[in-house]
């Protein structure tokens, strides 16, 4: 069996490399092992686990699609054929194959359960679901080539929400499932994101964000529940750790030309001595490298200037003054500014209420009582104290 070339990195994927080594080799029971240990580990039925890393390939045909192909084009007749041999290994040769050696148990997964079904979006789990069901894997091709060109390739492709971690994109298999009806408080803060967001998604410019104001006040929930409310559209959301925030720039050249994605920077100070605060400025700005347009930027932060207060800054600075403007106008690249301000007593309570209903199915007659004695004894009154308050709740 010749090897795959469109298809040439699902030679790497654990399932399907051991399956195609097997298959040159049907009587390798070193060979046969190896699948079956990697049918185990994938808990997933192998029609399945095959069509989820040919939807997520990031081979030469996936590469090239997302570039943009014609219809027509020789290289998805390469994908179509290459195509018909994954689906024969997926629909019947990897239980034949395994089956010879008396490991073909070793298929028997349960499939994607229904919080890892909405953790992937709606047009990757489409042609999952197809080409699970054995829908002609090869007739696939060319709608696979307008999938990547629309949606990406490797885990953008089959992730809602991802985060950027060392130089890659890695996907969250069960993200927070927190929604705007969720949500309580606030909604004149987040019915500007909103808005933006459904410009955004219908091809107009859209400002980069930055949600300012105390610790606990539901900015980061925000940004989660807003970017959940638009995922059946395609959105993706893409978290930028603190510790990774010197690759912003490259994290836009990866997401450049895919499906229109939130970039997260969440809870964002900069106050080393590296200055952070001129690498982003530069790159919301556009720097060297163009601002992909199908990319917009929010942040969290406690401080509208985003800085701790000290003025220590590095050696060579003159001007501490200066730097400090310097790092404060950072803030000013964020075409939306919205301030979460702190709950009040009577948005604590609601958020309180609307918790314990949620999880007991009715609302203690003390629990106003209970839940300012809990926000009193060290917590705060927060919308976090009171996520704190009603998961004590029994």
């Amino acid at each position: 069996m010749s090897l795959l070339v469109a298809y040439a990195d699902l030679h790497e994927d654990a399932l399907v490399g051991a399956l195609l080594d097997l298959a040159e080799a049907p009587d390798d029971e070193v060979a046969a092992a190896e699948a079956a240990r990697a049918a185990l580990a994938l808990e997933l039925p192998a029609a399945q686990g095959i069509a989820l890393a040919v939807v997520a390939s990031e081979g030469p045909f996936a590469v090239a699609a997302r570039r943009g192909m014609e219809p027509g084009d020789p290289r998805i007749a390469l994908a179509g054929a290459e195509l018909e041999r994954l689906e024969a290994l997926a629909h019947g040769d990897a239980a034949r194959l395994l089956a010879r050696h008396g490991l073909d148990a070793a298929l028997g997964g349960r499939a994607l359960t229904r919080p890892e079904r909405d953790a992937i979006p709606v047009a990757a789990l489409a042609l999952v679901d197809r080409l699970a069901g054995g829908d002609g894997w090869a007739t696939a091709a060319p709608d696979l080539a307008a999938f990547h060109a629309a949606e990406g390739t490797g885990a953008l492709a089959i992730s809602r929400v991802l985060r950027w971690v060392d130089g890659g994109l890695i996907g969250i298999p069960t993200p927070d499932r927190t929604a705007l009806e969720d949500l309580v408080g606030h909604e004149q803060q987040r019915a500007p994101l909103l808005d933006d967001l459904r410009a955004f998604l219908h091809g107009a410019p859209a400002n980069d964000a930055l949600l300012h104001g105390p610790p606990g006040t539901g900015k980061s929930a925000a940004v989660r529940a807003c970017a959940a409310a638009y995922a059946d559209q395609g959105i993706r959301l893409v978290q930028v750790e603190r510790d990774q925030l010197d690759g912003v720039e490259a994290a836009l050249i990866e997401l450049r030309d895919g499906p229109r994605t939130i970039l997260f920077l969440d809870d964002l100070v900069v106050d080393d001595g590296e200055r952070l605060d001129r690498v982003l400025r530069a790159t919301l700005d556009g720097g060297v490298v163009e601002r992909p347009p199908n990319v917009i930027v929010w942040a969290t932060s406690n401080r509208l200037n985003l800085t701790h207060g000290s003025l220590a800054e590095r050696a060579d600075d003159v001007d501490a003054e200066e730097m400090v403007g310097e790092k404060a106008a950072l803030a000013a690249r964020f075409g939306r500014r919205v301030r979460f301000p702190r709950q009040d007593k009577a948005g604590y309570l609601a958020i309180c209420r609307h918790l314990a209903f949620e999880r007991l199915g009715s609302v203690p007659d003390d629990l106003e009582a209970q839940a300012m004695r809990f926000a009193v004894q060290g917590h705060g009154i927060s919308a976090r104290t009171a996520v704190q308050f009603a998961d004590q709740l029994r």
